[in-house]
């Protein structure tokens, strides 16, 4: 079979995959649309106008035919919890987000097997050839959904340890102002969301647990777990203690913010000393042989002109 063909076929195969992932999550299904939408719908029926499913377009109708057939995953199993627990990580907070991740994945591995089988069958002329890439294609289309929820969960982590220093600082100075922690973190909460921060996020909802009901180690407890960042667990910890004793606020905050930046230093300074036998390879492989021909290159042609007469 023809390299080039095979390269084309799974060239489409990626795109298409691409292009559905992307329109599943970023196309209509927003927060906000769906605000819109709930509130259009409310509005239609205070008003006595059904709801007219046929406005919808394929997309969507097709999303809501296979979320109606496809089972939601069993979250009470371990790979069921493993499975929330990264959702969570990634920022998909909702309930139904699992089932939603399940409609998504089935529907990107038929997709991308059906494309894979097409184009086997349409460039190779050959039905066997066009099952073997619609399986490849299918197993691609199972992948590419994880990969991309595995990978936004250690994104939004990195950019979480990231955030957290400034929002001790933040922290620190709401709490020696006079505010309580609990109003503290909500004000930080609510302005670092408005900057499109994650870790905004995250304090909006420990604020509203904490409105809800739950005490503050609870909803600290939760957050060490939803986010699992490194760095907010032995905080969750010295401020649920701090609670507990009844022990100044301010000064466990300050000294979480210098042990953070001590961490993040260290971690800095270990990130530089491996940089030199990272590069290593590279330099070998790479630039090393540059060097040497251009350095060895003339003697070389010049040896080879002299042998030659």
């Amino acid at each position: 079979m023809d390299p080039l063909v095979i390269a084309l076929v799974f060239f489409c195969i990626i795109g298409a995959g691409a292009v559905a992932i992307y329109m599943a999550l970023y196309g209509d299904r927003r927060a906000i649309d769906e605000r819109f939408a709930d509130i259009a719908v409310k509005m239609r029926i205070t008003q006595g106008v059904a709801e007219d499913e046929a406005s919808d377009d394929l997309m969507e109708q097709v999303f809501r035919w296979a979320q109606k057939r496809i089972p939601p995953p069993d979250l009470d199993t371990p790979k069921g919890e493993k499975l929330s627990a990264t959702l969570a990580q990634a920022g998909f907070l909702k309930s139904s987000s699992a089932h939603t991740y399940q409609v998504i994945r089935v529907l990107s591995g038929i997709a991308l097997g059906a494309v894979g089988f097409l184009a086997g069958t349409a460039f190779t002329e050959n039905v066997g050839n066009g099952v073997i890439f619609g399986g490849a294609g299918a197993s691609l289309g199972l992948f590419i959904p994880s990969y991309y929820v595995g990978s936004r969960a250690r994104r939004r982590q990195n950019a979480i340890a990231k955030q957290l220093s400034d929002v001790l600082d933040l922290l620190i100075v709401c709490v020696e102002a006079g505010l309580g922690l609990y109003e503290a973190i909500k004000v930080v909460g609510t302005q670092a969301e408005r900057q499109g921060q994650e870790i905004g996020t995250e304090l909006a909802l420990v604020s509203s647990e904490i409105s809800a009901g739950a005490s503050l180690g609870q909803a600290l407890r939760s957050l060490a777990e939803r986010t699992a960042v490194e760095d907010i667990r032995p905080l969750a910890a010295t401020l649920i203690q701090s609670e507990q004793l009844g022990a100044q606020v301010a000064p466990a905050l300050l000294a979480s913010s210098d042990a953070l930046r001590t961490r993040r230093r260290l971690k800095a300074e270990e990130m530089a000393q491996k940089a030199s036998v990272k590069i290593l390879f590279p330099l070998v492989m790479f630039v090393l042989p540059a060097m040497i021909a251009v350095i060895v290159g003339p003697a070389m042609i010049q040896v080879i002109r002299t042998i030659s007469l």
